[in-house]
């Protein structure tokens, strides 16, 4: 099991989850070995929901999945990626919408979580002299997450717009509606902003294969290569 991660769910959750997390996996020589670590984890969270132990027991029975350390070498390699040619199939949303969490809260954990050098797919709502704005649809690289209904809205900045062919203005090869898969440059938390770019520079190593630009210019559901 991943500490760490185990450590940040505990740190929300509080004692209850580490009881559940006893009863559940006792026998589990993974949790054996940090449990006593875990026991120390601070207690962050201040108020808890009515259905909080329904979601902690949840958590508990399916620790050794949620918490297995594969997750985190769940990305491809570098000449790992699929071709974009495959058969598309659509994202499965990510677990906290089957769990019924609140809108706000997962859009907290969404910023929590996103890093400088993820890939994003969105469509463009909006272009402006400086840039376009653009309405996220998933995340597109590594572990990718279904976030559509998180109504999450990125800035591209038209310095981060590469030139296209003969058009002067970057801006002009896009328009209202293109689908763009685009790197996440930057990241205000505590404002909840993201600032997108089209260079693949501004993607992690491990992404560096993957297009940026438009993927497709007109309407289509949210899909990605089998």
């Amino acid at each position: 099991m991943d500490r760490d991660l185990l450590r940040q769910s505990l740190s929300y959750h509080g004692p209850s989850l580490y009881s559940f997390l006893k009863g559940e996996q006792n026998e589990n020589p993974d949790f054996k070995l940090i449990a006593s670590d875990l026991s120390k984890a601070p207690n962050q969270r201040r108020d808890k929901s009515t259905d909080s132990a329904s979601v902690e027991q949840f958590i508990a029975r399916k620790a050794d999945l949620l918490f297995a350390h594969s997750w985190k070498s769940s990305t491809p390699a570098e000449d790992e990626w699929p071709e974009e040619t495959e058969e598309p199939y659509a994202v499965m949303p990510p677990l906290e919408q089957f769990l019924d969490v609140p809108f706000d809260e997962r859009r907290d954990l969404f910023y929590r979580d996103v890093e400088r050098g993820d890939a994003v797919i969105g469509r463009i709502n909006s272009i402006r002299d400086f840039g376009f704005f653009v309405t996220l649809v998933c995340v597109g690289g590594g572990l990718e997450r279904d976030i559509e209904d998180l109504e999450l809205t990125a800035l591209c900045p038209i310095r981060d717009v590469p030139s296209n062919g003969n058009h002067d203005d970057p801006l002009s090869y896009y328009h209202i509606g293109d689908l763009i898969r685009a790197g996440v440059k930057d990241i205000d938390r505590y404002h909840g902003k993201l600032t997108l770019s089209l260079h693949t520079s501004s993607l992690s190593p491990h992404l560096a294969k993957l297009k940026l630009g438009v993927i497709s210019k007109r309407p289509a559901v949210t899909l990605h290569p089998r």
